[in-house]
């Protein structure tokens, strides 16, 4: 009967082992997977701390691939140097309305993985940004045209042979704004007397008009803006010339390079980044989607079992391993010791190794898919690829600390259960020596209430002389032997 009642006890207490391993490792996955993966501040302080705002304008929008793109973005207009299509792209998307957009991107994810919503919408609203677009880049236009330096004509007298050859050089001007192009030099107008300004922009006009390089739209809009040209011309403001004639011929360049941008975004001039990612990976949005879905399914099964059911399963199994081994105290604890002790060591041996090869892999991942993937730009994958490795790190790190505690806990318990025996003949040792805790027990037993008897009363005065009457002793009062015969007196 007792090897039986042993055998029970121990296939009982590896039941529960069992139990309590698998509750850790739910708690583990709920507490470093879904609790962070259903936290926005996980995304959004990961996004910061790769610096990936910035990142995006000095190496995301410059990069090789997407510089058509980025000059698209930028009216097409010729931009002199690498930061100022930074500087430029700063001010028509700005970082903060950049960071508004992704945030908001990650709530609607988050919202989409608890269930909340049944169709997973990621994308960039690109509306405002694309209003900035002519504004930014006029304002760029007219600091490269302050910076311009006005050449002396040279010229004495208004010649027909002069007048040519300046309203050609003028021509050269308006057709390089028509480009997207700033000239770096200009003739002024000012060297000259008013007459000679009034002949020369109606030559250089009727030029400009009869110019194969401008298309029909452009050629409306100068006939339009005819007066507000001829004024400052005139008048021999060049800068004011320049600028005025950069609105009307380089205008249209911008709304060109606009309508393309449109093209690539949906309705509402959204940019929606999953079917810009089926693009680049050569797969179906609807793949994608169901990828997603899949996953947003075990996510929620996850999360449905719940950190506080997982924790329950580890201390009440911990617990009932325990009271299996009643009253034996060494069992008590020894056997849940051991379980915690091997549980936790194992997870704190697989998070530390978590902990030094998933980054490593995750490069590998990378790397070999951007091989596999030509269409991703290299910035792309770059800034990616970083934010995956913090992602993976972040992650594994919160495996080791929770496995430390339940090793700590169950090495205490194991290591107890070896000095059960000593602790209780120390404890009856200290209870002897001390006078204190001998007499404990009685003091602690309650006073019993004694009874007293009642003497007997006489019944009349022979018998309160009796009472007075010592007791005589034995045998003087009985004879040795009552059977003797006794001898008649003499």
């Amino acid at each position: 009967m007792g090897i039986i009642l042993s055998l029970l006890r121990t296939g009982a207490a590896l039941v529960l082992g069992v139990i309590v391993f698998v509750g850790f490792l739910f708690f583990l996955i709920l507490n470093n997977f879904s609790d962070k993966l259903l936290n926005a501040d996980f995304y959004t302080d990961t996004i910061e701390g790769q610096d990936s705002y910035n990142r995006i304008y000095d190496e995301v929008l410059v990069d090789g691939e997407l510089l058509d793109k980025t000059k698209e973005f930028l009216g097409d207009i010729q931009i002199v140097t690498h930061q100022d299509i930074v500087d430029l792209m700063r001010e028509i998307v700005p970082p903060d309305y950049i960071q508004w957009e992704v945030e908001e991107n990650i709530d609607r994810a988050i919202a989409y993985t608890k269930e909340e919503v049944d169709e997973l919408d990621i994308h960039i609203d690109l509306a405002e940004p694309l209003t900035n677009v002519k504004p930014v880049m006029f304002a760029y236009i007219d600091r490269r045209i302050d910076e311009l330096e006005e050449e002396d004509p040279g010229v004495g007298s208004c010649s027909p042979e002069t007048l040519t050859g300046l309203a050609n050089r003028y021509l050269d001007v308006f057709n390089a704004l028509a480009d997207g192009e700033v000239p770096s030099t200009v003739p002024s107008l000012k060297a000259m007397d008013r007459l000679c300004r009034e002949l020369l922009f109606a030559s250089s006009y009727d030029l400009l008009l009869a110019s194969s390089n401008l298309d029909a739209e452009v050629r409306r809009r100068l006939v339009e803006k005819r007066e507000e040209l001829q004024q400052p011309f005139e008048a021999g403001e060049t800068l004011a010339v320049l600028k005025v004639s950069a609105r009307t011929l380089a205008g249209p360049l911008m709304d060109e390079a606009i309508a393309r941008v449109r093209e690539d975004l949906s309705s509402g001039d959204r940019l929606d980044l999953i079917h810009q990612l089926a693009e680049w990976h050569d797969t179906s949005e609807e793949q994608i989607r169901a990828d997603l879905a899949e996953g947003r399914k075990w996510i929620s099964r996850a999360d449905s079992f719940g950190e506080l059911t997982t924790l329950i399963m580890v201390i009440l199994g911990a617990i009932l391993m325990g009271l299996v081994f009643y009253p034996r105290l060494d069992s008590m604890l020894r056997w849940p010791g051991i379980i915690l002790l091997f549980t936790g060591g194992l997870f704190f041996v697989l998070g530390k190794i978590a902990e030094t090869t998933v980054p490593d892999r995750l490069v590998d991942v990378v790397e070999n898919g951007a091989d596999k993937v030509t269409d991703v730009p290299q910035a792309v994958t770059d800034l990616g690829g970083d934010l995956l490795i913090s992602f993976g790190t972040q992650v594994t790190s919160g495996i080791a600390g929770p496995s430390l505690t339940l090793l700590i806990v169950g090495a205490v318990l194991l290591a107890a259960s070896f000095f059960t025996v000593p602790i209780k003949i120390g404890a009856r040792a200290i209870k002897r020596s001390i006078p204190f805790l001998n007499n404990s027990d009685r003091m602690d037993r309650p006073i019993e209430p004694v009874e007293f008897a009642e003497p007997d009363v006489p019944a009349g005065p022979d018998e309160w002389d009796r009472q007075d009457v010592p007791d005589e002793p034995d045998g003087l009062n009985e004879p040795d032997n009552l059977d003797e015969p006794k001898e008649p007196a003499p």
